[in-house]
């Protein structure tokens, strides 16, 4: 007995060791990415990490007057609307295509396939026939070409989140709705739309996150009036150097969204994302 419990203390302290030693690794590169934010240029450069400094805010000062004829509140604007817009558009969407092939079976048994088959495809697919097609109606360097482009990717996984948990609610509740005298948008909204409200916000996390982070879209369809906040930082890099206490700015104020949405849809995230797989 003794021997099981000393077993088990052991274990214990080597699992805690390499949890902790798992979250520094983890948070190591962000608590640079903030230090280098606040640094000297000079100190971030040099050679030998310097941990002890005097803080300074002229990178954000840089960042929120003007950088590179160009002021970094656009970008953050942009990529607010353009993530907002298009994870907003992806949700109604895919929770009306998902109920519609849950409940009326639209498009056949394959379609749903279909569907994912669209976001199984390589992004840069697609590149070439958009830019064209984009190009032919003036859609070029517009936010509305870029949330387009988005939902070609966010309305197929939206859609099968939301397939998978309203195939999990029993049809006879909408069947006794209906004889009620409920409508068809009424059981939608009282009944099949409070027990999937979970995935509603692991959908517009996840979403929101992919549309936030995306890069090469954005570089390809945006010059200069839709660029977002990945394309703003990018140009921190220029052709006589690099501007690191910039760019780590500029990363740690685009990444204070995305930290704010985990923290606050967390708990319905793991929960959103595994309870319409367990049948």
């Amino acid at each position: 007995m003794i021997i099981a419990r000393k077993k088990s203390f052991v274990y214990r302290i080597v699992l805690y060791i390499l949890i902790i030693a798992g979250a520094a690794i983890s948070i190591f590169p962000i608590l640079w990415m903030i230090m280098s934010s606040v640094k000297p240029d000079p100190l971030i450069v040099n050679p030998e990490p310097i941990w002890f400094f005097k803080p300074t805010l002229e990178h954000y000062q840089m960042l929120f007057t003007k950088a590179q004829d160009f002021t970094f509140v656009r970008y953050f604007v942009n990529s607010l609307i353009i993530s907002g817009a298009s994870t907003l558009i992806a949700i109604v969407t895919g929770y009306f295509c998902a109920y519609s092939i849950s409940r009326f079976n639209t498009g056949g048994t394959q379609y749903s396939y279909w569907i994912l088959s669209i976001r199984m495809l390589p992004p840069a697919v697609f590149i070439t026939p958009i830019v064209i097609l984009f190009g032919f109606y003036r859609l070029m360097d517009t936010r509305i070409a870029i949330i387009m482009m988005y939902l070609i990717f966010n309305v197929p996984f939206a859609v099968w989140i939301f397939l998978s948990f309203i195939d999990d609610i029993p049809i006879d509740l909408e069947d006794a709705a209906l004889l009620d005298g409920y409508s068809r948008l009424d059981v939608m909204r009282k009944i099949i739309f409070p027990l999937t409200a979970p995935s509603i916000v692991a959908v517009g996390l996840i979403c929101f996150i992919f549309s936030w982070n995306e890069y090469m879209f954005a570089l390809v369809l945006s010059f200069q009036k839709a660029s977002t906040i990945t394309i703003g930082t990018a140009r921190f890099v220029g052709g006589y150097g690099i501007w690191w206490g910039r760019i780590s700015a500029a990363l740690t104020v685009a990444a204070v969204i995305p930290i704010a949405l985990g923290l606050f849809g967390q708990r319905y995230l793991v929960r959103g994302l595994t309870m319409g797989a367990v049948k």
